[in-house]
């Protein structure tokens, strides 16, 4: 490392990445193999928030994300560190939180040997797949930035979501020949515009309803869509359910909000007796849901 402190490394590519991304802030612990990364945040405007434990640095990371509405960048250690702050990335993929995890890793010619290398897994990676939205490893310190930016990006288009890098321990140690990085393009794909057909068929479903119900769930606030929900609510006269993540979607003293309370009976019956439910922004993957869905004769 005290070549590290004179020399531009791996570790430093990663911090100016996150600077060029327009980052503010990084969440972490740092470890034996992570130093390169905390290095390269000692000359950084980056705020380094560090925490006694990964999962309660996860958790800030989540957090963070969740109120400012902005991608956090979480800095972990190889193999144990990077395994301790699976709870909190679990968390943010079922919220579908922006949270991007960069993992250090044992060095590139030691992955895949089982040699017993110091906090060696037989696949770190692997842990984070079934999880993360994107998962890759860096092969090359030029593969930095592209990355970076890809994790950026993936971890913002929609459905936001974690995802995950992890950087060999060598390539975070080895000198950085390319140019610093001062900007990267890591803007998530525009939208596709909706069919016509399908909405013109819901809006008639919507007209032709007689008890309708909005079931609104955290994709709502995500996409800042709380105005077009509460007009299109007022319009048609629908009540508004919220799932617990949808909590905000519309003010709970509005005349047409009904909380969320999925667990009451009431809240229930409101759904199970609706003869249409509009689903914006959930999966419905919601136990109230349920005494609903399971009618097939609701839409």
């Amino acid at each position: 490392m005290a070549s590290g402190l004179k020399t531009r490394v791996g570790g430093h590519v990663v911090i100016e990445c996150l600077e060029a991304l327009g980052a503010d802030v990084a969440f972490g612990l740092p470890g034996i193999h992570a130093l390169p990364m905390w290095d390269g945040l000692r000359s950084s405007r980056l705020r380094a928030l560090n925490f006694r434990t990964e999962l309660n640095a996860g958790f800030a990371a989540d957090g963070y994300a969740r109120v400012s509405g902005r991608v956090a960048p979480l800095l972990l250690s190889t193999g144990p560190g990077a395994l301790n702050a699976l709870t909190a990335i679990m968390e943010a993929a079922s919220a579908h939180v922006p949270v991007v995890v960069i993992a250090s890793q044992i060095p590139s010619g030691m992955i895949g040997k089982g040699r017993g290398y110091l906090h060696e897994l037989h696949d770190q990676q692997a842990s984070f797949e079934p999880i993360v939205k994107w998962a890759a490893r860096s092969e090359r310190i030029e593969q930095l930035p592209e990355l970076i930016a890809e994790a950026w990006r993936r971890a913002l288009s929609p459905p936001s979501g974690p995802t995950y890098l992890e950087v060999p321990v060598d390539l975070l140690l080895a000198e950085a020949m390319m140019p610093r990085i001062d900007a990267l393009d890591a803007k998530p794909p525009p939208p596709a515009a909706a069919p016509i057909g399908p909405l013109a068929e819901a809006a008639g479903l919507l007209s032709a309803a007689e008890r309708p119900v909005i079931w609104a769930g955290g994709g709502v606030i995500r996409s800042g869509g709380w105005e077009a929900l509460i007009e299109l609510a007022e319009r048609i006269d629908a009540p508004v359910a919220t799932t617990y993540m949808g909590k905000g979607a519309i003010p709970e003293d509005h005349p047409l909000s009904v909380g969320s309370a999925p667990d009451d009976p009431a809240f229930q019956e409101l759904l199970a007796d609706a003869d249409i439910v509009l689903c914006v922004g959930t999966d419905r993957a919601v136990r109230a849901a349920v005494s609903w869905a399971t009618h097939p004769d609701r839409r």
